[in-house]
Parts: C-alpha cells; sequence; structure tokens
C-alpha cells in the first residue's frame, strides 16, 4: 500500500489528526504540511513527497517504523517516521510541540 500512496492523498488532510501506534501505544498526530519533491519522478514512478506531523511535548518519539491510521486510506503499516526541526519561519508557531516527517520516494 505504501507505495500507492502519494501526495494527492495527503494534501487536503493538512489540520487533520492522525494516530501513530507503535510499540509505546498510540499517538495522537497532526498533518501540518505535504510537499512535493521539487524534483522530477522516474518514468512510471510517483514523484516523491513528504508530510510532516506535529504532536505534543511529550512522548519523544525515535526513528522507526510506525503505523500510522489514516483519516481516508485506513491503517498504514511501516511508515519510517523521524523527528526534525521545524522550518525557521515555523520554529515560533510550533514552539512546545515536537515535528516528524515520513519521506515516500
Amino acid at each position: 500500500m505504501l507505495d500507492q500512496l502519494t501526495y494527492e492523498d495527503f494534501k487536503d488532510d493538512i489540520g487533520k489528526s492522525f494516530t501513530l501506534e507503535g510499540v509505546g501505544g498510540r499517538v495522537e498526530m497532526e498533518l501540518v504540511s505535504a510537499r512535493l519533491s521539487p524534483y522530477p519522478a522516474l518514468p512510471a514512478r510517483r514523484r516523491a513527497f513528504a508530510i510532516l506531523f506535529v504532536t505534543g511535548p511529550t512522548p519523544a518519539l525515535d526513528n522507526q517504523m510506525y503505523n500510522i491510521r489514516h483519516p481516508r486510506k485506513g491503517l498504514m503499516e511501516g511508515v519510517f517516521i523521524t523527528p526534525v526541526f521545524p522550518a525557521a519561519e515555523d520554529m515560533e508557531k510550533l514552539a512546545g510541540r515536537r515535528v516528524y516527517e515520513a519521506v515516500f520516494n
């Protein structure tokens, strides 16, 4: 399923809640960004994209695979999530929150 997801599957869900499921339990996250790669896709492949989520200050999540429940697509298994720093222009707006990214190539 992950290889079939595209930017279009997320662009209209910005501001919506997703549930991340991992070893430590469940965490509610808000999708704050979906952006396309500036580089063109290879023939017959989707264009790479990234999605950003924010959560509260705890728990701190590690780089690893998680399952994510999408509001329309259902369960997405084995999504690699990594903590990232917000862009400079978003630092004040996201103060006290944790930011996580998933990249789809």
